[in-house]
Order: C-alpha cells, then structure tokens, then sequence
C-alpha cells in the first residue's frame, strides 16, 4: 500500500504551519512565547515524518509502475528536493531545538523563507508528477 500521499501532505503541512509561525514570529511577534513554541512543536512532528515522507517516497519510487508512468524531469528534481527538505527540516530543527528564542531575527526569518521555499517545491512536484501522470 501506497503511504506517501498521507505522510508526505501530513509533513509538509506540519513544515508550512511551523516556518509560517517562525517567519511570524521573527517579524512581528517576538514577545509571543505561544507562537515559536507552536512552530518548533509542527517542527519537531514534521522532522519525524519528513523521515517517513523520504523512505516511503524512495519505496513507491522503485516501483514498476512509477518508473514506466513518471518523467525523469518530474521524478528526479522531486526526489532531490524530498531528501533536501528533510535535511533542512533536521537542521534548522537542531539549530532552533539549542537556540530557542535567543536567535537573531534575520536568521529566523531566512530559514522561516527557506523552508517555506522547499517545502512548497516539494508540493508542486508532487503535485504535477500526480495530476500529470497517474
């Protein structure tokens, strides 16, 4: 059975939400404690799935049918970015997990932006490897 659909909306949800709240509360509410703590804690269930996202996406592309129906030039960026987001996604949870709220706000707003980037790029590749081919 097919489980990368549900994991993979599942993190990139938690991952839009999360960079969402910290790109919100690096510009405008850096007194709300609510807000980063709301952000790191979709982070930290995103990292565990965006793990789960990546196996299950490197499993259903090994198969037959995705191999014979999907493009190379949908496949493989989609792949990349895949393993890319989940890398980031273990990162900058890493860096915000030890700096909490004593990082700068230009780097807080650069990996809210970052992440927001990867996480939609992933969607879109998704998307048209979905509605295009299958």
């Amino acid at each position: 059975m097919n489980y990368h659909p549900l994991v993979i909306y599942f993190t990139v949800g938690a991952l839009v939400f999360a960079y969402g709240a910290y790109f919100l509360y690096f510009t405008i509410l850096k007194r709300s404690n609510f807000v980063f703590y709301y952000a790191l804690t979709n982070h930290a269930m995103a990292t565990v799935f965006s793990i789960l996202a990546v196996l299950t996406g490197l499993t259903v592309a090994g198969t037959q049918y995705v191999q014979q129906k999907a493009p190379f030039i949908f496949l493989f960026p989609h792949k990349w970015l895949g393993i890319a987001l989940m890398g980031y996604t273990l990162l900058t949870f890493v860096i915000l997990w030890i700096k909490q709220r004593d990082m700068g706000r230009k780097l807080g707003i650069a990996f809210s932006f970052l992440g927001l980037g990867l996480s939609l790029a992933v969607l879109i590749f998704g998307w048209l490897l979905r509605l295009i081919f299958f």
